[in-house]
């Protein structure tokens, strides 16, 4: 019988998502720096962006259409993550705010500094 993925595991996998999601928020933020450098106009910090849901979930691919202003408020704390209503994982984390859109969640483990692979995890994490 397997075993279910520890605490431990789910917060590794949502810290994986949050590096995707890294990559969006370095891009938009080149745009800028390029726009800027060539007197052009930049790119509105309310632009609806593509983020994946940092959900435990390895298996998930939905996207959460957030601003890179929004993006940045909920990432100020490092233990908060931003998943698809319903994605949330009660064993370790608490829901913090909920949008019709995301759900901000905070972990009770500090989330890792990196991580670089996905663990498995079951499908249904509600």
């Amino acid at each position: 019988m397997k075993k279910p993925p520890s605490e431990r595991r789910l917060v590794e996998n949502e810290a994986v998502f949050r590096q995707y999601n890294r990559h969006v928020q370095r891009g938009f933020e080149e745009l800028q720096q390029l726009a800027k450098k060539e007197g052009e106009a930049a790119p509105d910090l309310t632009m609806p962006l593509h983020f994946y849901c940092e959900c435990s979930d390895e298996n998930c691919r939905l996207r959460i259409s957030l601003s890179i202003a929004e993006y940045k408020r909920i990432h100020q704390n490092k233990k908060r993550f931003f998943v698809i209503p319903g994605h949330q994982t009660a064993s370790c984390e608490f829901v913090v705010n909920s949008t019709p859109r995301y759900t901000v969640v905070q972990k009770y483990l500090a989330p890792p500094t990196t991580a670089v692979t996905l663990n498995s995890t079951p499908v249904h994490n509600v």
